[in-house]
């Protein structure tokens, strides 16, 4: 990994936007990729969306467990010692530097795989790069208006163990992206290789049925998210009877309400399925019990 800086001075440095490379702060303007970055070549990489608010890592013992989970499955080495505490230690530092303890962020943490090698690496050994951007307004709010989905098509989520994890290679969510863009959509519904619904584009889905709740089963190709975790606990307390299992279509227009969720945004509520149109009860009574946690 080769690093490109720039002079600042000390108050240039204070004052300038940073990110954490391996737990230093850099500043963000000087700084650079090796073209023989695995991330950059292979997707060779997994990643963290994580929310803070208030000082607090949103949800940090989730999120740790599935980068951990992650990076064993790509056997991808953390740097030594590197456990919980340092991870919440390291975002909180970024942001402190970045942003004013009350606003609301947005965190990526991504971890690859150090150079060398092609296809085959020479190392396990990873790095990690934290960056922050701010947030707008406070606490977890339900969309005004619903979002309007439809499914895409074009390709599938295979139904593997790789599917249920944030990896570096995200080309089936920048083609259901544009397909979003090109059919004036809000947001897409991903299908597996069976032809069932996985999620969203950055969201996993959640279908309401009566007192019912349905969202994919994580062998059904979703990542398996930090919040649809923390939903389908909130859910599970509020009385609503919870089913992970294998979603079909043609549910879709049967639903009384459709909603997404991820750990920025929370819960969003869907508005239109094609003809269909849904409510939001449910999606305001559980983001209302999200911001009491």
């Amino acid at each position: 990994m080769s690093i490109l800086l720039i002079t600042f001075s000390e108050k240039t440095f204070l004052m300038a936007e940073m990110i954490s490379f391996n737990g230093h702060l850099l500043p963000r303007d000087g700084f650079g990729l090796s073209p023989e970055n695995r991330s950059f070549r292979y997707g060779d990489g997994l990643f963290e969306t994580i929310r803070v608010e208030n000082g607090k890592v949103r949800w940090s013992d989730r999120h740790f467990k599935r980068l951990t989970k992650g990076a064993n499955l790509l056997k991808l080495q953390l740097p030594s010692g590197y456990d919980h505490n340092r991870f919440v230690d390291d975002i909180l530092e970024i942001c402190r530097h970045n942003h004013d303890e009350e606003t609301a962020i947005r965190v990526r943490f991504s971890l690859y795989r150090n150079e060398g090698g092609y296809y085959t690496p020479k190392l396990n050994s990873a790095t990690f790069l934290i960056e922050t951007s701010q947030l707008q307004g406070s606490g977890y709010t339900l969309n005004r208006r619903g979002l309007l989905v439809d499914v895409f098509e074009d390709y599938y989520k295979p139904c593997h163990a790789l599917s249920n994890i944030k990896t570096a290679s995200a080309l089936i969510y920048v083609m259901a992206g544009l397909f979003r863009k090109e059919k004036n959509l809000d947001d897409c519904l991903l299908i597996n290789d069976e032809r069932l619904l996985a999620e969203a584009t950055s969201s996993n889905l959640f279908v309401v049925m009566g007192h019912r709740i349905i969202t994919p089963s994580i062998d059904q190709a979703c990542v398996e998210g930090v919040m649809r975790s923390v939903i389908i606990e909130i859910a599970s307390a509020e009385g609503f009877l919870v089913e992970e299992r294998p979603v079909e279509t043609w549910e879709l227009p049967e639903a009384d309400e459709i909603f997404l969720t991820n750990a920025i945004s929370g819960i969003s509520w869907v508005v239109g399925f094609r003809e269909k149109r849904y409510y939001n009860t449910s999606a305001q009574k559980l983001i209302q019990a999200l911001n009491n946690c």
